[in-house]
């Protein structure tokens, strides 16, 4: 970590923050932008903070951040053997009504934000909230979604005339971001911070409370505060389990954190994972943590993405949890739908970490499937569910579209779903709409309630970027009745989109980019010519696209071949493409 600045005048807590941005940047927690601010204004603020209290004037800086500054120092001072300062009344004491000063003459603590009742400010609150709940803490809304949300709960319109466009509720927007309480991404979509859930929450209680909910949103809010009970119940600072806290050291402890459920909630690890894990042979039944069957209950997991408006929350509310079906709306960086194993607060094991079984769904529609064809998103959604390792996996496509499938060629859309099954061994479901889908992951659920005994989870320790997919297939071909799983912070970490690539491997993408050029190809061109400096020196050589069309791809007869070359030679060398 970079030495704060030497003129700043508070540098104890520049350091300490910029400890936290860079942590929670590391997890790409939404918590970075908040404290980014923070970092900033205790740079520019001249002069010296002697109470962390006293920090909440800056940009940034709410009650929450305050408080860990508080408790970080006095940590430090305690360390370093200084006494703690008695904090001095104020030097103009508050005037009662008679012009005397009030008794003591002491300044008041800095109250938390809450918007005016029903205000805009209150209904986007309580509209943030909603989308919270539903699609996870990760989830930044659009404009378009979040006002439908918001509407109930205010007087004031969104959508007004130009001419009156101070009058709009969509105002409150601003407040909410003055005060630390949202933030937006990309300037067009918005979510709530940390400090942003606890005041919405005391705002649905005081409205529960008052019976001023709707049924369905006062259902919503009931089921998101069960799921915070009991991930906080199942959530302890120790555990004989080798995987990670929420949160690393004092830094990370020092501020009560806003309880959220396992289903909103990014890795909240601070510890990274290796690049490559563990040796297939270095890894036995004995090395794995066991879950007794009986000592967990087994969750749905439905990404948020497949959750569009309220007609599909009903819907999966109607044929899921309505049949007793535990299910989370959560993002997922591999497959719709996968099943959560959460360890039940009345077992022994109850410390142990949620865990994802060896079972996921991939669900597209017709139309869907045949886009993904097209533009390559379908390869690379296969080779990353293989990488994940999953035992099982069910590729669901949905419904019919003739004009789609007649745009791509039935002959191509055939091959894709045989290779779905012959080369990738997913088992193929062809459900006629999505009720009939949502039936299939009840029935599912219902069969792994029913026939899962032990499981056996692979501590964070053994699993790295690359290679779990091996490792989980090896164990399984030396104890083929073991039912495998990894915590969901693995999961989050291991099996996401944005993991660390070598230099060798953004290499190999930027060869798969040019449209015609398959993994394999890739591995080829990539074997022969190992730098983008070399390959561009072949082509500036004499006879270069013919060598390279010469190349012939590993394991097979087929080359390059002379047209694929040239796309390349124009990809690497026009100016232009």
């Amino acid at each position: 970590m970079s030495e704060p600045a030497a003129e700043c005048a508070n540098p104890l807590f520049l350091e300490w923050v910029t400890e936290w941005y860079e942590e929670a940047r590391k997890r790409n927690a939404k918590t970075q932008y908040t404290l980014k601010k923070a970092c900033t204004s205790l740079e520019r603020y001249p002069l010296r903070i002697e109470h962390a209290q006293d920090a909440v004037q800056l940009q940034g800086i709410g009650q929450g951040i305050a408080e860990r500054l508080g408790k970080k120092l006095a940590s430090w001072r305690k360390a370093q053997g200084i006494a703690e300062p008695v904090r001095a009344a104020s030097a103009e004491p508050r005037a009662t009504s008679s012009g005397e000063p009030a008794a003591g003459g002491r300044a008041r603590a800095p109250r938390a934000y809450v918007p005016r009742y029903r205000s805009g400010a209150f209904a986007l609150l309580l509209g943030l909230f909603k989308t919270y709940c539903l699609y996870g803490a990760d989830y930044f809304v659009p404009k378009s979604e979040l006002v439908p949300l918001c509407e109930p709960y205010t007087d004031t319109p969104f959508h007004v005339s130009s001419g009156a466009a101070q009058q709009s509720a969509w105002l409150g927007m601003k407040t909410l971001e003055t005060k630390a309480l949202a933030e937006r991404q990309g300037g067009v979509k918005f979510s709530l911070t940390d400090e942003g859930v606890e005041i919405a929450q005391k705002v649905v209680e005081v409205l529960r409370a008052r019976n001023e909910l709707s049924d369905e949103d006062g259902r919503m809010f009931a089921a998101f505060a069960e799921r915070t009970a009991a991930s906080e119940d199942a959530r302890s600072p120790s555990s004989d389990y080798d995987g990670f806290a929420d949160g690393a050291g004092p830094a990370a402890s020092a501020r009560p954190r806003t309880a959220r459920p396992v289903a909103a909630s990014r890795s909240s690890s601070a510890v990274s994972f290796s690049r490559q894990s563990s040796a297939a042979g270095q890894v036995e039944l004995a090395d794995l943590t066991r879950y007794p069957a009986g000592s967990y209950d087994v969750i749905l997991a439905v990404d948020s993405r497949e959750v569009h408006n309220t007609g599909d929350r009903a819907l999966i509310e109607q044929e899921l949890e309505k049949q007793g079906v535990r299910l989370e709306i959560r993002p997922l960086v591999v497959g719709d739908y996968l099943w959560i194993a959460r360890p039940r607060a009345a077992a022994e094991h109850r410390r142990l970490p949620d865990v994802v079984l060896d079972v996921v769904v991939e669900r597209k529609r017709m139309d869907d499937l045949c886009a993904s064809i097209r533009d390559g998103r379908y390869r690379e959604q296969h080779a990353r569910i293989h990488a994940a390792g999953f035992a099982t996996v069910f590729y669901v496509v949905e419904g019919s579209d003739p004009d789609a499938v007649a745009r791509l060629g039935e002959a191509a859309v055939s091959s894709a779903l045989s290779r779905v099954q012959i080369t990738n061994g997913f088992h193929l479901k062809q459900p006629p709409t999505f009720e009939a889908t949502l039936r299939l992951l009840r029935q599912t659920t219902e069969l792994l309630q029913s026939t899962l005994g032990d499981l056996y989870a692979i501590p964070d320790r053994h699993v790295g970027h690359h290679g779990l997919g091996g490792l989980k297939r090896s164990v399984r071909a030396r104890h083929p009745q073991a039912h495998l799983a990894i915590s969901v912070d693995a999961y989050d970490v291991v099996c996401g989109k944005s993991t660390t690539l070598s230099v060798g491997e953004v290499y190999l993408r930027m060869l798969m980019a040019v449209r015609g050029v398959s993994a394999d190809k890739a591995l080829a061109v990539g074997s022969r010519f190992p730098t983008p400096l070399a390959l561009v020196r072949a082509f500036e050589a004499d006879g270069g696209v013919g060598r390279i069309g010469d190349i012939a791809v590993d394991g097979t007869s087929r080359k390059i071949g002379p047209a694929l070359a040239r796309r390349l030679e124009q990809f690497w060398t026009a100016d232009s493409f």
